[in-house]
């Protein structure tokens, strides 16, 4: 073998190895969550950014008004954010609702932190709950949620899924709703380990005595991205947060909306925007995304290759295509989506495409999203904590 290609395997050894060890954990972690405990009823604002959302708005502020927790112990904060449909006279039209403006003093704000940031700030709650416009939650999510704040936790993170069981869809539908799945379980898995490394929007909460603790999102303003993974590894960076898990199936959310192929990359590679800055709040979570990557990559490129490399490739295939089974079964039954289990040869095969396509493009070229242009330029702490 040439120096380049033992180099190549040397490589690929690693990063499959790395990828073993963090799925197995990931499984350990999941065994490990436990249902909420909690009893008590304190006043809760669920806030929402929404752009442009008048076909899904009406359907989430109908599920938050069926809520089971008190009426009078909630609070629903929709801020528009400059939509330029009919979201805030929709939304202004439920009783549930309060539509607010962004806060100009929020305005070096990017993108979604602009309108959260604003939320935030008018919630009277000491526990903010956020979801996002295109979801619906079940009539006891505010309460099951809300059960998970023992008094050690000062951040749930929540479930959510790309539709329901049985609810129909196309077969692209569901292999987003599969890997939806899978980041899920992962995050799952990390915060049952008591190493919470990410989490989504549309099922999200923690104090706001926290939010103001760590400055809120000033330390990540200037991103477009990572108003739930960003401001998550804030928690943990600067105030040193416990995270619990909701695993209660009625504290899960759903979100209704399913993008095309080309919505989905800009959707993904609007996430992988934020991995110089887990580089910076979260060196191990970097490490990760840099061993999935990595992986991914080296596998088909080895598999093109001659032998000893195509052996490789095809063994680091098969161990990876194993502890994917492993996670993804485990995070299925779970959280109840057998159902898109069908697809894992499919997904299995489509992942690595476009893990390096929007790894590479979302980390150095930027994206649109709801119609706004976001370039990438890491912030200048980004850059200096690279170059230490």
């Amino acid at each position: 073998m040439t120096s380049l290609e033992l180099a190549a395997l040397g490589f690929l050894v690693i990063s499959t190895l790395a990828y073993v060890i963090s799925a197995v954990l990931f499984r350990i972690g999941l065994g490990r969550l436990h249902d909420p405990s909690g009893a008590d009823t304190p006043f809760v604002s669920v806030v929402i950014a929404a752009r442009n959302e008048e076909s899904y708005i009406g359907a989430c502020l109908d599920s938050l008004a069926r809520q089971t927790y008190p009426q009078d112990r909630y609070e629903v904060l929709v801020v528009d954010d400059d939509s330029d449909d009919r979201t805030s006279e929709v939304a202004a039209s439920y009783s549930v609702a309060t539509v607010v403006r962004p806060d100009p003093q929020f305005n070096d704000h990017a993108a979604k932190k602009r309108p959260m940031a604003t939320g935030i700030s008018r919630a009277r709650g000491e526990l903010i709950l956020t979801t996002d416009a295109d979801c619906t939650v079940p009539e006891t999510w505010i309460e099951e949620v809300t059960r998970c704040f023992l008094p050690e936790i000062d951040v749930v993170i929540g479930f959510s899924q790309i539709r329901q069981p049985r609810s129909p869809g196309s077969v692209w539908d569901r292999l987003q709703a599969l890997d939806f799945l899978a980041l899920l379980t992962a995050a799952a898995g990390a915060t049952g380990l008591g190493s919470a490394l990410a989490a989504t929007g549309q099922n999200f909460a923690f104090r706001k005595s926290l939010f103001r603790r760590v400055g809120g999102y000033e330390e990540v303003k200037h991103r477009p991205s990572g108003d739930d993974v960003l401001l998550l590894q804030l928690f943990k960076r600067r105030a040193g947060a416990r995270v619990g898990f909701c695993r209660s199936p009625g504290g899960f959310a759903t979100t209704w909306r399913t993008e095309a192929i080309a919505g989905y990359l800009r959707q993904r590679r609007r996430w992988a925007s934020n991995a110089t800055a887990q580089l910076r709040l979260n060196p191990l979570f970097f490490s990760y995304i840099v061993t999935v990557f990595t992986t991914n990559a080296l596998i088909p490129v080895a598999l093109c290759l001659g032998p000893p490399l195509f052996l490789a490739g095809l063994v680091a295939g098969t161990v990876k295509l194993l502890v994917d089974a492993l996670v993804l079964s485990a995070g299925a039954h779970i959280f109840g989506r057998r159902d898109l289990l069908r697809l894992f040869p499919m997904w299995t095969l489509l992942q690595p495409v476009y893990i390096v396509l929007v790894g590479l493009t979302g980390s150095l070229f930027g994206f649109t999203w709801k119609n706004r242009r976001h370039s990438h330029r890491p912030s200048s702490t980004d850059l200096n904590h690279a170059t230490v």
